[in-house]
């Protein structure tokens, strides 16, 4: 069982890095960066390590890969593709919603790819029950909105 100190933690986002306002991502580089808004330090751009993903539900009955699993194989090597079954604990509404991770170690262009080469928008309406997906913003809006005081 899961403390409940643990669950409010995750719950509230708790985290020890303080005063993030904003997480960018740099098509270029496929870095995330985290703006910091210090109170003493000013605005401030950290780099960070970001690894595309998607929750994912069953896809059957969505001819993914046209239901060629030898394809949809072929896709996820070219792409990178890692496939997580996450721990549901026999609760059915949890069995019944996004069961599975599924990541990247390339670009989130990539993660992207691999969803519409198989046939799938991840943003389309039909597919919105089996896949959340993060959108995500490039990092040049955000770099307009710094001024001279960031750091790299």
């Amino acid at each position: 069982m899961v403390p409940q100190e643990e669950i409010e933690r995750f719950l509230l986002g708790e985290d020890d890095e303080k005063y993030i306002v904003s997480l960018e991502y740099d098509y270029k580089t496929s870095k995330i960066y985290k703006v910091i808004q210090d109170p003493v330090k000013g605005k401030m751009l950290r780099p960070d390590t970001f690894i595309p993903f998607a929750w994912v539900g069953d896809l059957k009955g969505k001819n993914f890969y046209k239901n060629d699993k030898h394809a949809q194989k072929r896709a996820m090597s070219e792409n990178g593709i890692l496939i997580e079954k996450l721990e549901d604990h026999g609760d059915e509404r949890l069995q019944q919603g996004l069961t599975y991770l599924v990541k990247t170690t390339k670009t989130y262009s990539n993660l992207i790819n691999f969803f519409k080469g198989g046939g799938l928008d991840p943003w389309g309406r039909d597919n919105s029950d089996v896949i959340t997906i993060l959108s995500l913003i490039p990092i040049k809006y955000i770099l307009l909105g710094l001024g001279s005081n960031h750091v790299f």
